[in-house]
């Protein structure tokens, strides 16, 4: 059976729109039978918030002077200011692409855990209540992501405080999953450079992929698709449409 590849993109920065706007784009761009993974920066202090989540509630919640966003994802408002963001992108020929979203949420932390622990932060997965089944998303009295954990969220493992979370979108294209890790959480001398690394060799082994490189990037990232999503997200049409 042949290995599945999963490419690990360079990291970049950008704005809330090019970042948003550049995972939407690989998940259309994607090759057949292909993962994607990249970590990506914030050039300015930036909130994000769900799919489903309502602009005027959220205003509402977010400091006046930070960019607040919505994104193509589910979940809660996600703070960026002091974090590590990724994302995860699995193309919908993939057998993994196909499994429910509740276990496609388990492994990707799972992977992080055992990420952490190679680095000596040991962690665990928040416990399941009976609906975890159903949804990820949170209740709606509890609007931020880092507020309440959900079920496997990667959680401190002697208190509550909450490590990672994440959201999905699942599409004909496949499968987005964009997490957040708390720098607070970890130590002051934690390595992301190694931990990317290990981060991705878990996912891997995970979800039945092989680490790979493609001899050519460019085809991920055509610049007119590109330019026509950054309009899209840019609109207030997009900000605002709930």
């Amino acid at each position: 059976m042949p290995a599945t590849p999963l490419i690990h993109l360079p990291s970049v920065y950008g704005d809330a729109i090019e970042n948003m706007a550049v995972d939407s784009t690989l998940l259309q761009t994607n090759p057949e039978g292909h993962a994607l993974f990249r970590h990506y920066g914030w050039i300015e202090p930036t909130l994000t918030f769900g799919y489903t989540q309502r602009f005027h509630e959220v205003s509402a919640l977010a400091p006046k002077d930070i960019c607040h966003f919505r994104r193509p994802t589910a979940g809660g408002i996600v703070d960026h200011r002091n974090d590590w963001t990724y994302s995860l992108i699995l193309h919908d020929s993939l057998p993994s692409a196909q499994w429910p979203l509740t276990d496609i949420y388990r492994c990707i932390h799972q992977s992080l855990q055992q990420a952490l622990e190679k680095l000596q932060v040991p962690s665990r997965l928040a416990p399941c209540p009976r609906q975890c089944q159903v949804s990820h998303d949170l209740p709606e009295d509890s609007p931020h992501c880092f507020t309440k954990p959900v079920a496997n969220d990667v959680l401190s493992l002697n208190d509550p405080t909450k490590i990672a979370g994440a959201a999905i979108k699942r599409s004909r294209s496949g499968i987005l999953l964009q997490g957040s890790i708390d720098r607070s959480t970890l130590p002051l001398d934690f390595s992301f450079h190694k931990f990317a690394e290990l981060f991705v060799q878990a996912i891997a082994q995970e979800f039945n992929l092989t680490t790979a490189e493609l001899p050519d990037l460019r085809p991920l990232f055509p610049q007119s698709l590109i330019k026509d999503t950054r309009k899209h997200y840019a609109s207030s049409q997009w900000l605002q449409k709930r």
